[in-house]
């Protein structure tokens, strides 16, 4: 590379002698640098000040160069040392081998490789004191969109500096990445511990799921058959886009396996590219749509099955005008937890939210937790009285769940009290103000049990102010996003869990009568039976979901191929061992869960003895 630098800047007509190296041109002046450098300059500058921190000694000059030679930033110590090359370095000065010759930055621009430029290989004599480090960094389509240096004064006797140098690059190629909006970003590694640092894979895919663009990374990763923007999703990946983009998180936190078209296995994460903030420059390779859209809290509810999200947008404004919302759905499919979110999105959020579920409570005392009671109302009434629900729910949101197992002789009462927003506690002919809106929810069509005289019809249309209905989990197009969302809710006290592609996909095909209820404890079970290996496979779920049988022909029909490990003479025993987790690693592909199986240890004691040997 040094030989074909020297050529090129004979070629341009630069002799050894020439002193141009600290007046090279300024063609950006400086309050334009923000504007010229856009995207390159701000994923860079964060990267460069940790770099510059991390670096010892503090004589070196960091800089960062566009693919035109214009240099866009430069960080460096205000000392003897670094005085030279800060002038040198200076932003919106020209820095190209037609300028300056055979230098690091100059030619890592031309040769698009990592580079060392020391001493007299610079191509200028007056640059014969320094020594430059310089590494691409590679934009949204592959192609290169500038250069990262290092220069110091002197000689370097250490590679680490080279090496931070290489990694800041990658970071900032992601920091790029991550500023794009509307997008699918497909984090993924051979290796489950490079996943959410600067030297994982990442590929870009919109809406439609197709390749917008891939990081260096990941174009070696997928090197065969090779990447060309405007590929589908299903030409990589053995899994439909609608089905991966519901794994789709704001975060890294439940990796799970891929597998690739042609049969390689991956370790991924999904993420939706946070939206850019306001006022900032499009991204200049590609226009992408930015849609504005909300974070969901990993924590939150799931909401991105598009029937629960207008049902929310239609509710919430109803909800606004204090009309009545009547919640259908089955059991199970998170009614309540539909209402706390139209009672926290409203102005009544300061309030209470009083919930009461009618088919809990005996008909005998329901009528006293609604409506309350004075002291001796009735036998075994509480000294002193009781306050009611209703009463509870002043100036917030009253909940009343399964409304259609209300006794027929309460459902008058309630009607009056929703009509004259007032009531008598029982015992009592005081009346008493209440302010609450009212949201009711039931799996019961209660438009029909009023027609059979199951429910009286008045208070059906003054409750059904507008009707929402849930869909059932099995329905729900969130489904897989939404399993994940539990499953690290679960785990979130221990290590994260992943699913098994086979797991996931009989997750999927169950029809879930008890709705995310039923999730919910499949799930929990689950997490327990694969605590100790980190993956959760068909084995680890119940058998309504998964039969017995089934399992047992998913052990046989993917038997897992390793061969005993074999002692040769002179082996210690530990020698052995590493022998045989490293077969059983390469006989599994690299997947660590099937080879923790293989050898009949935990996931985590297996991580623990890689570890150990890595040591060695």
């Amino acid at each position: 590379m040094i030989a074909r630098s020297w050529a090129r800047s004979q070629q341009y007509g630069l002799s050894p002698g020439d002193r141009v190296l600290f007046d090279s041109p300024v063609v950006v002046r400086p309050k334009d640098i923000a504007d010229h450098g856009g995207l390159l300059l701000r994923a860079a500058s964060p990267e460069m000040e940790q770099l510059h921190g991390a670096l010892a000694p503090k004589d070196w000059v960091l800089a960062c160069i566009d693919m035109e030679g214009v240099v866009l930033n430069s960080i460096g110590k205000c000392n003897s040392a670094s005085q030279e090359l800060n002038q040198v370095f200076r932003p919106g000065a020209l820095f190209l081998e037609t300028q300056v010759g055979t230098t690091g930055p100059s030619c890592a621009l031309e040769e698009r490789e990592t580079v060392i430029v020391a001493g007299s290989d610079h191509y200028l004599e007056e640059a014969h004191a320094f020594t430059c480090m310089a590494t691409p960094i590679f934009g949204l389509d592959g192609g290169i969109v500038g250069v990262l240096d290092a220069s110091r004064k002197g000689p370097v006797t250490s590679l680490y500096c080279l090496e931070s140098l290489v990694i800041a690059a990658r970071a900032i190629e992601r920091r790029m990445f991550m500023e794009l909006g509307n997008v699918l970003l497909v984090h993924l590694h051979f290796r489950l511990d490079i996943l959410g640092t600067p030297m994982e894979g990442l590929l870009a895919f919109d809406q439609a799921g197709k390749l917008q663009g891939a990081n260096r990374i990941g174009q070696q990763i997928f090197s065969t058959p090779g990447l060309k923007p405007g590929m589908d999703f299903s030409e990589l990946f053995d899994m439909p886009f609608a089905h991966a983009a519901c794994y789709r998180r704001y975060d890294l936190s439940v990796p799970f396996r891929m597998q690739t078209q042609w049969g390689s296995q991956l370790y991924a994460c999904l993420t939706a590219a946070p939206d850019k903030k306001p006022g900032q420059a499009p991204v200049p390779a590609r226009q992408f749509v930015t849609a504005e859209r909300r974070p969901i809290s990993p924590q939150g509810p799931c909401l991105e099955d598009p029937v629960v999200q207008s049902a929310l947008e239609r509710a919430r404004k109803a909800f606004a005008r204090d009309i009545p919302v009547l919640i259908n759905g089955e059991t199970g499919t998170g009614k309540e937890v539909f209402a706390r979110l139209l009672h926290e999105g409203s102005a009544r959020a300061s309030g209470p939210f009083v919930a009461i579920n009618c088919s809990s409570i005996p008909a005998s005392l329901i009528e006293s937790e609604l409506f309350g009671h004075v002291e001796g109302a009735f036998t075994g009434s509480r000294k002193g009285g009781a306050v009611g629900k209703i009463e509870q729910a002043h100036q917030g949101t009253l909940f009343l769940d399964e409304i259609g197992d209300m006794p027929l002789e309460l459902q008058g009462r309630l009607l009056r009290v929703l009509q004259e927003r007032s009531l008598s506690r029982l015992g009592s002919t005081a009346v008493i103000k209440v302010d609450c809106a009212l949201i009711c929810a039931t799996h019961r069509d209660l438009a029909q049990l009023s027609q059979e005289q199951g429910f009286r019809e008045d208070l059906y249309y003054r409750i059904n102010g507008l009707r929402v209905v849930l869909p059932a989990l099995r329905e729900r197009a969130d489904l897989a996003l939404l399993i994940n969302r539990i499953l690290q809710n679960e785990t979130a006290a221990h290590a994260p869990l992943a699913l098994e592609d086979s797991a996931l996909q009989a997750l999927l095909s169950y029809s879930w009568p008890g709705n995310i209820r039923q999730l919910h404890q499949t799930l929990r079970l689950a997490a327990a039976l694969a605590e100790d290996e980190g993956w959760i496979g068909l084995r680890h779920l119940p058998d309504d979901v998964v039969p017995a049988t089934a399992k047992a022909s998913a052990s046989e029909t993917q038997p897992i191929p390793v061969s005993a490990p074999q002692f040769l003479a002179g082996d210690t025993l530990l020698a052995s061992e590493q022998r045989a987790i490293r077969a059983a690693i390469e006989a599994c592909q690299g997947n660590l869960s099937a080879a923790a199986r293989s050898l009949g240890i935990g996931r985590a004691t297996l991580y623990r003895k890689l570890k150990a040997m890595e040591k060695e």
